[in-house]
């Protein structure tokens, strides 16, 4: 019966600390980050940032586009603040534009 509490308290403990580490990463110089990026493939971009946080697809006469979201991840250059998106554009497979804003891109 002693164990029971003990287990429960674990349990609401470790979440939190997993909750926490999960939600930080690193975050990017903006001009670094451009250098370190621009004309990589999308694999380099994975491997590097992980998953995207959204990723949308649009056709056009050109193929498909997609649109890779990621958040929080570069700031803003002379300043502390923080980029809310950064979105990387791969058109048939390649990477053709990267751009930040603090606009919701939807």
């Amino acid at each position: 019966m002693k164990l029971v509490p003990l287990l429960l308290s674990v349990l609401l403990f470790f979440p939190g600390i997993s909750l926490a580490d999960s939600s930080t990463h690193k975050t990017y110089e903006e001009m670094a980050f451009l250098k370190h990026f621009t004309g990589k493939p999308p694999e380099f971009i994975k491997t590097e940032l992980g998953e995207p946080d959204s990723i949308s697809k649009k056709e056009n006469a050109s193929g498909t586009v997609e649109f890779w979201i990621y958040r929080d991840l570069v700031q803003q250059a002379h300043s502390d603040k923080i980029y809310r998106y950064t979105q990387f554009g791969i058109v048939n497979g390649h990477v053709e534009t990267l751009g930040h804003t603090n606009r919701d891109p939807k």
